[in-house]
């Protein structure tokens, strides 16, 4: 009984943590949709690094699988100790097929600027090592200039 509470406790709070893990992958989500707005709507506009805007969706598919599988542990109280082999291998397919996809929308939203003719505003741009955006406008004159 004691056992079995514990282990409901524990995985609530891992319920939590994996939905604020998602919830941040979503929120990085959230940002393209944003872009591909303003992209529309002829405004200025911020592209995220390759590996920056892949990873989000990789952080969406490395956490939200695990939702049900923590809600189905709090329900029934029992551990799921065996995961078969072939979850994992479908999960690993998962995680590198989002990874795969947040190279294409960043690939296809750079397209899609270009085919509009933005151009990009080099002041503005930021290279780093670990994080790295591109900003575009439709015209030289709409970047700020310092």
């Amino acid at each position: 009984m004691r056992s079995s509470f514990r282990l409901r406790c524990i995985c609530v709070a891992g319920i939590m943590f994996v939905v604020a893990m998602t919830w941040l992958g979503l929120d990085g989500h959230q940002d393209y949709l944003l872009d591909l707005e303003a992209l529309r709507q002829n405004e200025k506009i911020s592209i995220d690094g390759m590996l920056n805007m892949a990873s989000v969706y990789a952080w969406i598919a490395i956490f939200a699988p695990f939702i049900p599988l923590l809600f189905v542990v709090v329900i029934t109280g029992r551990q799921a100790n065996y995961l078969p082999k072939i979850f994992w291998k479908f999960y690993g397919v998962i995680v590198v097929c989002s990874f795969v996809y947040g190279i294409y929308v960043h690939f296809n939203l750079e397209y899609q600027v270009g085919h509009k003719g933005y151009v990009e505003c080099k002041d503005e741009r930021v290279l780093k090592s670990k994080y790295s955006k591109r900003v575009y406008a439709p015209t030289l004159e709409e970047c700020d200039v310092r």
